[in-house]
């Protein structure tokens, strides 16, 4: 009969290999996730569900939004998906009219907690019952979406030989569960529930190392992130692991102990312009400075013709930013700082040393025909954010987080901005 892996959340199972054939899971997961986990069987003798407790990776639902968008499986690349998938039906010999809107809906208000895809399996199919069964016997059958979907077939005489519900639960069965996961984690009564890896039959049993399933995030879907310096490289590594541990794995950095290479918004150009010309194929986002020095670069950079998983951003803007104290040849004033004076200390706890945020403008750009500016005793900022516990509420981690997000939020819909960049350049 051979041995079972599965991925479910709660009592959904929703991917299932057997034996050495199966889907490798782990990206969805960190080492640190593995504990015991229940083990969902049907006990021949008496018919009924039985439980065991065996090792397994087990993460909340709700923490698992953010690596399944960084995977590449974030909202508006689902629906992407999906419909890819309507298309590819189409080879054989039927359409499937059915909006990723409707199937997003009705998949979105399924609350796990009330459904036991074991029970149904006792009392329903012999040979088990899994989220294509749940789909044919309950979301098919929703008022909902039961009036909704249209299958059109290319030879009409075929139509008394077609089943058109079969037709719906296979295609939806074939989708990536990673697209059920995603909606799925999109309905609040869901966020507590527990995804589960069961791997412990297929190790057990011999039919792989437990090495093939228990292992770090793979090199190819890591991220490195490059700064103009190493203290914002530091400030954001740290940021990232206490504020978000659940992806920090994605995330590397430069080597920050010493002679940090990409110091300054020069070095850091030509450091992109290097890369692109040897087209390279790793992950990687370069941050520049939102300052008049690193816009200046940034918008050069933005011309170089770079790979899919290559890109080149900016520190963001930020409300707090538009009305800074600033000192310069004009005397003291309150301005608008965004574009012309934002390096990564910005982003800091203001409030973490005794004195007001000031910016002295520092040295005037003739290209730009504007002041390059520097936050006053910036040092002092990092020095004092090195020694705070991030997780506590001691620390205002606000623009820290409104930073990482905007950094992530960057990398998600990276074709979106390489396309929408393309087509301004080319008229």
């Amino acid at each position: 009969m051979g041995s079972m892996i599965t991925l479910g959340i709660g009592r959904m199972e929703i991917d299932w290999g057997k034996n050495n054939s199966f889907t490798d899971h782990s990206a969805l997961f960190k080492p640190s996730d593995i504990k015991h986990i229940p083990y969902y069987y049907v006990d021949m003798d008496s018919n009924e569900p039985l439980i065991e407790m065996k090792e397994g990776y087990a993460r909340k639902l709700n923490c698992m939004k953010k690596r399944l968008d960084l995977l590449g499986y974030d909202l508006s690349s689902i629906r992407a998906m999906f419909e890819e998938t309507v298309r590819q039906h189409e080879d054989f010999g039927y359409k499937i009219k059915l909006s990723f809107d409707v199937f997003y809906d009705v998949l979105k208000s399924i609350d796990i907690s009330e459904i036991d895809i074991i029970r149904l399996s006792v009392d329903f199919e012999e040979n088990g019952y899994d989220f294509g069964e749940y789909v044919r016997r309950c979301i098919l059958e929703a008022p909902q979406i039961k009036d909704k979907i249209i299958v059109e077939y290319e030879d009409d005489e075929d139509m008394e030989y077609r089943n058109p519900k079969y037709e719906v639960s296979e295609f939806l069965e074939n989708l990536a569960p990673y697209i059920t996961l995603r909606i799925l984690a999109e309905n609040p009564n869901n966020a507590d529930q527990e995804v589960y890896w069961s791997y412990a039959d297929v190790v057990d049993n011999g039919w792989i190392q437990r090495s093939e399933v228990i292992k770090e995030l793979a090199p190819e879907k890591r991220i490195l992130i490059v700064t103009e310096g190493s203290s914002d490289s530091y400030v954001l590594c740290k940021a990232i692991e206490q504020l978000y541990p659940d992806i920090s794995d994605f995330f590397d950095f430069v080597d920050m102990e010493e002679n940090y290479p990409f110091t300054g918004t020069g070095n850091l150009f030509n450091f992109c312009l290097g890369l692109c010309k040897i087209r390279i194929q790793n992950n990687i986002i370069v941050i520049f400075d939102n300052d008049t020095a690193g816009l200046e670069k940034y918008y050069k950079s933005l011309h170089l013709k770079k790979p899919d998983a290559f890109i080149i951003t900016k520190l963001p803007n930020h409300s707090e930013f538009s009305n800074i104290r600033t000192i310069g040849p004009q005397g003291s004033s309150k301005e608008d700082i965004n574009g012309r004076a934002v390096a990564i200390e910005c982003f800091l706890d203001f409030g973490s040393v005794e004195k007001s945020p000031c910016i002295r403008w520092t040295s005037y750009n003739k290209s730009e025909r504007k002041y390059q500016g520097e936050l006053e005793s910036k040092d002092d900022y990092v020095r004092t954010f090195k020694h705070y516990d991030l997780t506590d509420s001691s620390y205002d981690v606000s623009k820290l987080k409104f930073l990482v997000d905007y950094i992530i939020s960057e990398w998600i819909h990276r074709k979106i901005t390489n396309c929408q960049f393309e087509k301004i350049t080319q008229i």
